[in-house]
């Protein structure tokens, strides 16, 4: 599988057809190559981006479907309406832990964009923690692109895709 860059665009050089993805994270936007782990640093899983968290509350970031979550509360399997597949995987480095977490959503249950997922006392991390988001079934769908270095959850757009036409 060939690794997908993600590169900056400007919202207002997004074209009308484009797919936007509103970001679940509030946080500084970093690519992925620059993340701890190489299944997402290579882009194995699929092509991606990564927040560092400022904020404690994952959100849906679409109307669709939470198919699974996994690995203690740190993997939510999402599907948009139109079939989009995402992964978002929250990282922490090094051996911390958090204790306090809150998963407001079980596998199988519909969601809302906007609807919090998961809560996270992000107080007692000595390093911030990285949420990424993959697109698990994007790879064919065209070129992918960011538009803003720091984000807030449910207002603004995390990653766009332009369609192959």
């Amino acid at each position: 599988m060939k690794e997908q860059t993600i590169e900056y665009l400007a919202l207002n050089k997004t074209p009308r057809s484009a797919i936007l993805i509103t970001s679940p994270f509030t946080g500084k936007v970093i690519p992925l190559q620059e993340h701890p782990e190489p299944i997402f640093r290579f882009g194995i899983l699929g092509p991606g981006i990564t927040v560092k968290l400022s904020s404690h509350k994952i959100l849906a970031p679409f109307d669709g479907t939470l198919l699974q979550v996994k690995n203690a509360g740190t993997e939510f399997i999402l599907q948009a309406k139109n079939g989009l597949k995402v992964l978002i995987n929250l990282t922490i480095t090094g051996s911390q832990s958090i204790t306090h977490t809150h998963i407001a959503q079980l596998n199988g249950s519909e969601i809302s964009k906007g609807q919090r997922l998961a809560y996270f006392d992000l107080r007692e991390l000595e390093t911030p923690m990285l949420a990424s988001l993959i697109l698990l079934n994007g790879h064919n769908l065209g070129t992918f692109h960011y538009s803003h270095s720091h984000v807030n959850a449910d207002v603004d757009t995390l990653l766009t895709i332009i369609k192959k036409n």
